[in-house]
This record gives structure tokens, C-alpha cells and sequence, in this order.
């Protein structure tokens, strides 16, 4: 599945519209997530795909080869062995591996993931480290008992918002570094919201005082301009 900038930028915006809903005091809405089996009482708030990944290291066989013959064939037969082992090495090393696009269920107790073998399950209660980017459509989880997780894609945003917001308070939420980008435009629209009510609101009360002004004081203004008018004519 390739993903274009048109639904990363609407990714990014869902994501940001849903961390300034639940920073104003909103919550999620449950969905049903088709054919998925939850326990009593857990709830189901994203069902999307995502690009799944896991961080391991593994071992991988290495046999030299030996060579008898001419000094020529004996370096040559050294120098691949070499390289070889050099290419197991590399492919042993922890990386990211198993990457894929996984149907990606978040709930209330823990993230389920359909990747190629089956549903992998990743309780929230076991989770230890919690780094959402999604400036760069990104999550990686780490729990206690099982390898890193990394999440990608254009969903990124809204997951990691979603997620966040049931392991942290709003306080907490804003002060995540990744982020940072959202409440920061979060503020700017509580600002530019508030200064549009405080105008509407200025604009109300001089109506009001307008309309309560008796007769003769709504008049004055007219008054005032035809008594101006007179003088200068005078003049």
C-alpha cells in the first residue's frame, strides 16, 4: 500500500483536530471494529492499516570455506570469507525487521495487530516507553516483555493522540515532546478564538448600550452635527 502526501496531510489534520477536541475537554467516541473479538467492557477507538515493525536482533549461520591450492586462490578464498562473515554479522545486528502493512486495533486495554502470521497483542499495561512523532508519521512502543514496536503511516497521528489519551491526563498529553507542533497550534487557535469572542462580545455591549440609550441621547449625535453645521455657516 503506498501512501501520498495528500493522505499524510490529512492525517496530520485529523490528528490535530483530535488533540485540540480532547484538549478542550473532549473525549473519544468508541467504533466497532468489525469481526474483532474484545473482552467485557474494553472498547475499540481505531481500526486502520499501518506499516508494522519490530526491533530484535537474530542469529544467522556462517561457514568459512577452505581452500587448498595456489596462494592466489587461498587469499581470494580468505578475503570472501571475510566478507562473509561481515554480511552475517550485519544481518544478525538488531534492526528493524518483519515490515509490513498490518490492520492496526487500538482499545482501551491494548494494541492488536494482524500481521502476516496472526494477531499480535500489546497490552498497554505492560508498555513502557511511549514515543509518538507524528510530525514524521511515526510511533515506536516499547514494552517490558517483548521487543520494540514501530508504527508507521499516515493514521500515525490520530493513533498516537488517541493512545496518549488513555495513558496520560490532558496535562500531561501537551507536554509530550512529539507533540509539541499540535499544542502549539492548539494555542494559537484558543488565542485567536478567544480575542474573536472578546470582540463579538465588545461589539454586543455597545449595541446593547446603544439600544438602552433613551430617545433623546440616541439624538444628540444629530443634534450636535446640525448645531456644527449652523455655526459654520454663520461663520
Amino acid at each position: 500500500m503506498a501512501w501520498g502526501p495528500q493522505e499524510h496531510q490529512d492525517g496530520l489534520t485529523a490528528g490535530g483536530n483530535l488533540f485540540r477536541h480532547l484538549m478542550s475537554g473532549g473525549a473519544l467516541n468508541p467504533l466497532h471494529a468489525g469481526g474483532v473479538v474484545l473482552r467485557r467492557g474494553e472498547r475499540a477507538y481505531a481500526d486502520l492499516p499501518l506499516e508494522y515493525s519490530r526491533f530484535y536482533g537474530t542469529a544467522v549461520q556462517h561457514q568459512s570455506v577452505v581452500a587448498i591450492g595456489s596462494p592466489a586462490l587461498m587469499l581470494g578464498t580468505m578475503a570472501g570469507n571475510v566478507i562473509a562473515r561481515k554480511r552475517a554479522e550485519s544481518a544478525a545486528a538488531p534492526q528493524w525487521r518483519e515490515h509490513q502493512i498490518a490492520r492496526t486495533v487500538l482499545t482501551d486495554q491494548r494494541i492488536m495487530i494482524a500481521v502476516r502470521t496472526g494477531w499480535l497483542m500489546f497490552w498497554h499495561g505492560g508498555l513502557v516507553e511511549f514515543v509518538p512523532t507524528p510530525d514524521t508519521f511515526t510511533m515506536v512502543l516499547s514494552y517490558a516483555d517483548t521487543e520494540p514496536v514501530m508504527l508507521r503511516g499516515p493514521g500515525v497521528p490520530w493513533v498516537a493522540v488517541s493512545m496518549a489519551s488513555l495513558l496520560y491526563d490532558a496535562e500531561q498529553m501537551s507536554r509530550i515532546p512529539g507533540f509539541a507542533s499540535m499544542a502549539a497550534w492548539y494555542r494559537s487557535q484558543t488565542q485567536r478564538e478567544y480575542q474573536l469572542n472578546r470582540q463579538r462580545e465588545l461589539e454586543a455591549a455597545a449595541a446593547s448600550a446603544h439600544d438602552q440609550a433613551s430617545p433623546a441621547q440616541q439624538g444628540l449625535p444629530v443634534i450636535q452635527a446640525k448645531v456644527q453645521e449652523a455655526s459654520d455657516e454663520s461663520s
